[in-house]
């Protein structure tokens, strides 16, 4: 798309629109953050959602029970002129975490809190649709919005693909932003290729023998075989893995034992991997359960590893989408605002998305100009809401021009 695209579109009526919502954006926004839902149960923010998009005029689709994405929601706008159908996702859920700054919007859901934008993210969609349906007349081609539930859990994208959500209407592109405190308000940027992490989570249950403390020859201890697997694990990063590769091996929980003088017959180790790359993500995954296994052999003991549920492959940006993307961004905000793009460790199931259809995931910043800023999934997250116009702004920008042919192979 030209620079001036917008312009020949009605720029100044588009650029009008976009005002005239900009309270009624960070309202819906503050609603969601006051009123979170934990992933695959969010049936009041699906209610919101589906209510606003009917009202917008599109045509709403939910109900997908049947593929296990109950609280998902499709709405398809239909423009008055040609061009193409390029859909736009949006994640819809909030983490078990208990908010600890106190906003005049703070959760009131006890241990649920959105702290990692997806509050946002919705908002922005759903203004985005009635800003468009506002101007269906001006508009080209047909938008198809997927709010996604589950991103947390990894468990909402790949039903709403399975139940057809780019398939009727068929979808040629998916784009999508992420808001993040790692760039300040005003910040856009994509990271062609590798964009995020792949992510698996295992368990590895560590099975000795118990006993009296006082006694440890008597019983096959598992907490401290435990312990050099957790050890043992890095080896397999830090010795197997080619140093120019990326690889984040991490385990979060131990469990075990029930008192201070009792060694218990079992320990449980939960962690998580992530790579950029497929094949250091099979050679991890195989790894993981021969070399527990062989530790707590060593130790006359045993180790089964297990996967839980919720897996996505890396997210990974086509080369040409993300070049239609910064040109998006920086006709829309500016050369001097997107900045040098980098990749991230974190992972989210729009791979999945971009694995079933062209298109980008780009980043727009909402981190505080000055001061310290708290990281995603962290009970003091906050949110520079000036982000959230920018945001609104450069998905027009993206959607209008791929609507029209941008970003077409």
């Amino acid at each position: 798309m030209s620079k001036n695209t917008l312009s020949r579109k009605g720029g100044v009526a588009w650029s009008e629109a976009l005002a005239t919502r900009h309270d009624g954006l960070i309202e819906l926004r503050r609603d969601l953050h006051r009123n979170p839902e934990l992933s695959m149960a969010e049936h009041r923010t699906a209610e919101v959602i589906a209510e606003r998009l009917q009202a917008a005029g599109l045509e709403v689709r939910t109900g997908l029970e049947t593929t296990g994405a109950e609280t998902a929601v499709v709405g398809v706008l239909r423009g008055d002129r040609p061009g193409r159908v390029i859909g736009w996702r949006a994640d819809i859920d909030a983490l078990p975490l208990d908010e600890i700054p106190d906003l005049p919007f703070k959760s009131a859901v006890p241990g649920v809190m959105h702290a990692c934008g997806h509050d946002g993210h919705t908002a922005i969609a759903v203004t985005l649709a009635e800003a468009m349906a506002h101007r269906r007349k001006q508009m080209p081609g047909t938008a198809v919005f997927l709010f996604q539930p589950g991103e947390e859990v990894f468990g909402g994208a790949a039903p709403m693909i399975a139940a057809g959500v780019l398939d009727d209407p068929q979808v040629e592109a998916v784009y999508g932003l992420h808001l993040t405190t790692q760039s300040p308000a005003g910040k856009v940027w994509a990271h062609p290729g590798p964009s995020m992490a792949s992510a698996d989570f295992f368990n590895i249950e560590v099975r000795g023998a118990g006993g009296h403390g006082a006694f440890p020859h008597l019983s096959r201890d598992p907490i401290t075989i435990a312990a050099h697997i957790v050890v043992g694990l890095q080896h397999l990063v830090g010795r197997e893995i080619p140093a120019q590769e990326t690889a984040v091996l991490t385990i979060g929980q131990i469990e075990s034992g029930t008192k201070n003088n009792i060694i218990p017959e079992t320990a449980t180790l939960r962690g998580s991997l992530r790579t950029y790359d497929q094949s250091v993500r099979e050679q991890l995954l195989a790894r993981l359960g021969s070399f527990a296994g062989a530790i707590a052999e060593a130790h006359r003991a045993e180790a089964v590893l297990g996967f839980e549920e919720g897996s996505t492959p890396a997210l990974v940006n086509p080369a040409d989408q993300t070049a239609f993307i910064r040109g998006c961004l920086e006709e829309s905000m500016g050369h001097e605002a997107v900045e040098t793009s980098r990749p991230v460790m974190a992972s989210d199931d729009m791979a999945l998305f971009l694995e079933a259809r062209p298109g980008c995931y780009f980043r727009v910043g909402i981190g505080a100009s000055d001061g310290p800023v708290a990281p995603h999934h962290n009970p003091n997250f906050l949110m520079d809401e000036a982000g959230l116009p920018v945001g609104l702004k450069v998905a027009l920008h993206v959607m209008l021009s791929a609507l029209e042919g941008g970003g077409a192979g």
